[in-house]
């Protein structure tokens, strides 16, 4: 036998061991066929009687290397562990797969570098976007924002609406001096309409607390009421150093509450007693002004970010209808951001301290301090409040972070009386959508004793840390 029919043999051979696969054997010849064919068996170049000059080849032998395959104890349970498998791995499969294509898209495409075009418009420009918020069990609410700037002045306006009775108008005017320190002068004006919102009482427990003033006829618990509110707001910031910021803000609130429409025996009357309940269901005007300072050390406040974070604010709150009170607010937040295994994964405990003292009269019931940075249900309300949070947020891909968090939150009519009680909890996960300036949008589950809440925010910034844009 030649060299090259040697190697032949060899290379199937080996196949034939390592891949169990089925493979042709080599038909003879007329120079390696044998002198002794068996009788009855046909020589390779057997000729065609059809077509005399083409040789008919014997069919090779179907060769699968493998008798009988080798089985082990357990593998009936491993097969069928295997199918039911299958499915939940192709999807993790398609997850990298389409998270890998949608990060090259982003990039390729430019889509990131248009939205922050979009948000940040050159000199002279003006852009316009869609706003989106939905919530469970909420209605859903569309708008528009229209940004324009021009050398040192920037503008915004936004008009949303979630139906007939849930609309809102903003407009905000900005004026920047760069030099020496960065210095912004703002004004704002705000009209919203929320045609049903609700209000459970004073206190943890708000049903068992005497300060919430329930009707003994009630049958139900919460109470139904519509709110209009208008609100200038005229505020001043600088930033003295490149992590601190100073602001002053003084603004004149105006709001009017009444029975939900349609509410039933949820009506807000139908479940409080307004004559008792301070503040009750009449038109309030309040006059605000509070002094704010934030210390942030990350070096960007949209990703997953290092750092350090410090807020605090004093303010002075007057009541001119229909009776003059008067209350100070004060609090403040601290919060940490460390680095774990790599500098794109960040946990974050926080403390948020909300608290109020009445000067004169019996602080309105709608001007009590809630919860906002309580991402449960946030609809208790008392003098003093503490949010404690945990998160663990890691950067899923490029403008892509997602976010594990426990948040346990607690209200009393003081600062002592915080640790006696036990306080609500909630946690869930949730994915924020950023640039490089700053957030774009986010999706959020939120899990509680008492219900869960999925919450779309697209196109709307989160709050600063004080009380003026908080309510």
């Amino acid at each position: 036998m030649s060299r090259a029919a040697c190697a032949v043999s060899l290379i199937g051979w080996l196949s034939l061991s390592l891949l169990g696969e089925a493979r042709a054997e080599e038909p003879p010849t007329a120079e390696t066929a044998p002198a002794d064919d068996a009788p009855g068996e046909p020589r390779g170049d057997t000729p065609n009687p059809q077509n005399p000059g083409i040789d008919e080849k014997t069919p090779p032998r179907a060769v699968s290397g493998v008798a009988r395959r080798g089985r082990e104890r357990g593998d009936a349970v491993r097969e069928v562990l295997d199918s039911i498998l299958w499915h939940p791995r192709q999807a993790v499969e398609l997850l990298f797969f389409a998270s890998a294509h949608t990060a090259g898209l982003i990039d390729d495409e430019q889509v990131i570098p248009r939205v922050e075009d979009t948000l940040n418009p050159p000199h002279g420009e003006l852009r316009v976007f869609p706003t989106l918020f939905v919530e469970t069990a909420g209605d859903l609410s569309l708008g528009m924002r229209v940004l324009a700037r021009d050398r040192g002045f920037g503008s915004t306006v936004r008009v949303g609406a979630g139906g007939p009775r849930d609309l809102v108008a903003e407009s905000r005017l900005r004026a920047t001096l760069p030099a020496p320190r960065p210095l912004v002068l703002g004004l704002e004006m705000l009209h919203d309409v929320r045609g049903s919102r609700g209000f459970l009482g004073v206190g943890q427990r708000p049903e068992d607390d005497p300060r919430s003033h329930l009707r003994a006829d009630a049958s139900e618990r919460v109470g139904r009421y519509q709110e209009v509110r208008e609100r200038f707001i005229m505020s001043l910031g600088t930033r003295p150093l490149s992590d601190v910021e100073l602001f002053i803000s003084s603004s004149l609130t105006r709001r009017h509450q009444r029975d939900t429409v349609g509410a039933g025996q949820e009506a807000f009357s139908r479940v409080f007693d307004v004559d008792a309940l301070p503040g009750g269901l009449a038109a309030r005007t309040v006059v605000y002004q509070e002094a704010a300072l934030r210390i942030d050390t990350r070096a960007t406040r949209s990703g997953a970010s290092p750092g350090f974070q410090l807020e605090t604010y004093a303010g002075h709150a007057l009541t001119l209808r229909p009776e003059d009170v008067t209350f100070i607010r004060t609090g403040g937040r601290i919060a940490g951001y460390f680095e774990v295994y790599k500098r794109s994964n960040v946990i974050s405990p926080r403390l948020v301290l909300d608290g109020m003292t009445p000067v004169t009269g019996s602080i309105p019931w709608n001007e009590l301090t809630r919860q906002p940075d309580f991402r449960g249900n946030d609809n208790r309300r008392d003098i003093t409040s503490l949010v404690a949070s945990l998160d663990y947020r890691w950067t899923v891909m490029r403008y892509l972070a997602a976010r594990l968090f426990v948040d346990a939150a607690k209200v009393s009519p003081d600062l002592p009386k915080l640790t006696e009680g036990a306080p609500r909890y909630a946690g869930g996960l949730g994915f924020d959508v950023f640039t490089r300036t700053g957030s774009l949008g986010s999706l959020t589950t939120v899990v509680s004793p008492e219900g869960y809440n999925i919450t779309l925010n697209l196109g709307v910034g989160a709050g600063f840390g004080d009380r003026q844009h908080r309510d």
